[in-house]
């Protein structure tokens, strides 16, 4: 009897025979992406290779080329699989603060991004290889991803400069110079440690790092003028 229950139970789920092969496709996509972020981060697009990827993930090229299609179509997923986290979180911030002051909202963003750039110093190194001279690649990127984020970003300084609550300057330079004091220390972890002691990866070290940044841009509001006598 309980033999007969047993099999009724495989019987009556008719995903059970594709599950285990579509979760293997996947982890291998994963693998394949883990590795490639790594080797773009390390050699940019033109010294990158598919093989050298397909060898570090421990999987056949073949399966590159059968995921993927060329090394093209795994740069765009792998920096992609970067982009769609740091752009869920930055849209799901905005969302969760609608009706919140801009001065706050950029504050909440800015910080977001300090995080998401210590835990992603793979993601700062591609784009520093992509965004240095002209590519294809760079106007995808920014067709259809980067633009909008910047004039996103660009709209919450311009309010916050209104108020006196942010430094003077274009916006889109402002990020710029946000984004290399952000990032920079993460992207020199190494030499940081040695000269300063400590790894600019750890939280506590994360926690100042964002004060500083935070306190090079933004600014405590206006004194109001005193009423007269």
């Amino acid at each position: 009897m309980g033999g007969r229950v047993a099999s009724k139970a495989v019987r009556s789920d008719p995903a059970a025979p594709t599950r285990a092969p579509q979760q293997r496709s996947i982890d291998t996509q994963q693998k394949i992406l883990d590795a490639a972020v790594i080797h773009f981060a390390r050699s940019g697009y033109e010294g990158a290779s598919t093989r050298a990827i397909a060898a570090e993930a421990g999987l056949q090229h073949t399966l590159v080329t059968y995921h993927f299609k060329n090394k093209e179509g795994l740069w765009r997923a792998a920096i992609s699989s970067l982009l769609a986290e740091h752009r869920a979180a930055f849209e799901a911030r905005l969302t969760g603060l609608r009706g919140v002051d801009a001065v706050t909202k950029l504050r909440l963003m800015n910080e977001d991004f300090i995080e998401f750039s210590a835990a992603n110093q793979s993601f700062h190194r591609m784009m520093s290889h992509v965004a240095s001279s002209p590519s294809g690649q760079l106007d995808w990127l920014v067709e259809d991803y980067l633009s909008d984020t910047f004039e996103a970003r660009a709209e919450l300084i311009r309010a916050a400069q209104a108020e006196k609550r942010y430094v003077a300057g274009d916006p889109y330079h402002l990020q710029y110079l946000f984004i290399g004091a952000v990032t920079r220390i993460f992207m020199l972890a190494a030499e940081v440690e040695k000269i300063m002691g400590r790894s600019p990866l750890d939280p506590a070290f994360v926690a100042e790092h964002t004060k500083v940044c935070l306190s090079l841009f933004f600014r405590d509001p206006p004194l109001e003028a005193a009423a007269p006598r």
